[in-house]
């Protein structure tokens, strides 16, 4: 029977890198923080929050991500592709709390809505919930934190999903 408890050494590294996104976002809500950079001109403005029904799709071609699907309509209409890795030791995947990586990718039907962004967190498949955070890498809100939130039922995988958008700040480089 597999064992199925964290390391010690894992869950101290798993409460350092969660204490660490906590202070980040800490920082971006604290007062006196720098203002926010507005969007480029001509960009799609997207809401803080989009929220899908995803549907998982199975295994990616190449035989190593989980991929989930979404449809989108209303202000932003699009298509959502969500792409899982398992990013822990091969012996741990057997593990009820999986560190991953996602690439997460919005095709807007408004292509100047379109985004990827790349994001790390976990998988807990006790509770079927997915955390990552990361950058917007490519797009719109390029270099913008953003937070992804998955549940998951099982069987099946179908659930539902979010993503949201923290503010873009402009950093004085220590000059105010």
């Amino acid at each position: 029977m597999a064992d199925h408890r964290i390391a010690p050494s894992k869950a101290a590294l798993y409460a350092v890198c969660l204490a660490g996104i906590v202070a980040g976002l800490a920082l971006w809500a604290a007062p006196g923080r720098p203002a926010e950079v507005p969007a480029p001109a001509g960009a799609v403005a997207l809401p803080d929050t989009l929220a899908f029904d995803v549907r998982y799709a199975g295994i990616g071609v190449e035989g190593v991500d989980m991929m989930w699907r979404a449809q989108t309509g209303g202000a932003v209409a699009g298509q959502l592709t969500i792409r899982m890795e398992y990013a822990g030791d091969p012996a741990d995947r057997g593990m009820p709390i999986w560190p991953v990586n996602v690439r997460l990718f919005f095709s807007a039907d408004d292509f100047r809505g379109s985004f990827a962004a790349e994001l790390s967190g976990t998988m807990s498949w006790r509770t079927g919930e997915m955390r990552v955070a990361g950058l917007v890498s490519e797009g719109a809100r390029r270099d913008t934190a953003v937070e992804h939130r998955m549940r998951v039922i099982q069987p099946g995988l179908n659930g539902t999903a979010s993503v949201v958008f923290y503010p873009r700040i402009a950093w004085a480089g220590g000059r105010e």
